[in-house]
């Protein structure tokens, strides 16, 4: 009876782990990646050992969010310099080969921005038995580290996530200075203090926040290209596990729906089916298909795709 019990413990904990909020069960394929620029966060908590937190915290958020793989992350912070790296290659002073064209540089759809409430360490007393933070003398050190988080739709300015994230890690009676001393912020040395423990459950937290809100769209297939002789070129390959012999019905690009009283894109019109296509070829990040039924006149880049059965 206990080896059933465990078993079926064990069983709802993956089914949990694959179906969580989010969707964090499922691949990072399985989503749109909106691209984005985390921008420095703004420090409103001095802290003594002189570490840049704003700095540091950006490049901490930006490290988790690329490795969800669910967010194409463009540099906003040093875009100074690569403006001038590309107006340099544009004097005829560098070669030819390899220069950056102009124009090319990504557009992003929403800026992450931050500010840094609290950080540092606090002295509790609680009087006696507190759970896991007590102390026989009636007293604890904790360690606190708060944010709060915006989310900004860099299209209309509007900011579609605002939220405070707090987190706090027994700290013993350990001292500011002789504890951080010679430690740099987000390092291996660091993670291991209580505020680095605390600053990872916060980003943790963050990242989950942002996926949620603007990284939760499912990924749908659309035309890239129509080339003669009924072939056309799907923007998803093996990256997006697009399969050989895939069918797809192909979508009439929908009419936009827009709110009466803001303006803003509420929804799309459903497209007419205009025909299908099958999959020929798989590439690393789009698939070659051919046009099985429908007119090839018909077929325009950005019209969406929809698995057939």
């Amino acid at each position: 009876m206990r080896k059933r019990i465990l078993m079926a413990l064990v069983v709802a904990t993956v089914l949990a782990a694959g179906c969580g909020g989010g969707g964090w069960g499922r691949k990072s394929a399985d989503y749109v990646k909106p691209t984005i620029a985390v921008m420095k966060f703004e420090n409103r908590a001095p802290f003594p050992m002189g570490w840049n937190l704003g700095g540091g915290m950006r490049d901490i958020l930006v490290d988790r969010l690329m490795a969800t793989g669910r967010y194409h992350v463009v540099e906003r912070a040093e875009l100074g310099a690569v403006m001038q790296e590309i107006q340099f290659q544009q004097t005829g002073a560098t070669r030819p080969h390899g220069k950056a064209a102009t124009g090319r540089i990504k557009n992003c759809r929403y800026l992450i921005k931050g500010t840094v409430t609290d950080f540092g360490h606090v002295s509790t007393k609680s009087g006696g038995w507190s759970g896991w933070n007590w102390d026989i003398f009636g007293g604890s050190n904790r360690a606190v580290m708060g944010i709060i988080l915006y989310v900004v739709d860099v299209e209309s300015g509007e900011i579609v996530a605002c939220e405070s994230f707090e987190e706090s890690v027994r700290a013993k009676d350990l001292a500011v200075e002789s504890t951080y001393k010679d430690v740099s912020f987000g390092g291996q040395v660091f993670q291991q203090t209580p505020l680095g423990r605390a600053t990872a459950k916060v980003i943790g937290k963050a990242v989950k926040r942002i996926t949620k809100v603007i990284a939760g769209q499912p990924w749908k297939p659309q035309i890239a290209l129509v080339r003669s002789g009924g072939v056309v070129v799907i923007n998803g390959g093996r990256n997006c596990g697009v399969k050989r012999g895939a069918e797809f019905e192909v979508l009439e690009t929908g009419t936009p729906i827009l709110d009466p009283a803001t303006g803003d894109v509420i929804g799309h019109s459903g497209g007419r089916c205009i025909g299908r296509v099958i999959v020929e070829k798989v590439a690393a990040r789009y698939s070659t298909a051919t046009i099985v039924v429908g007119s090839e006149t018909a077929f325009r880049v950005g019209q969406s795709c929809r698995a057939c059965g």
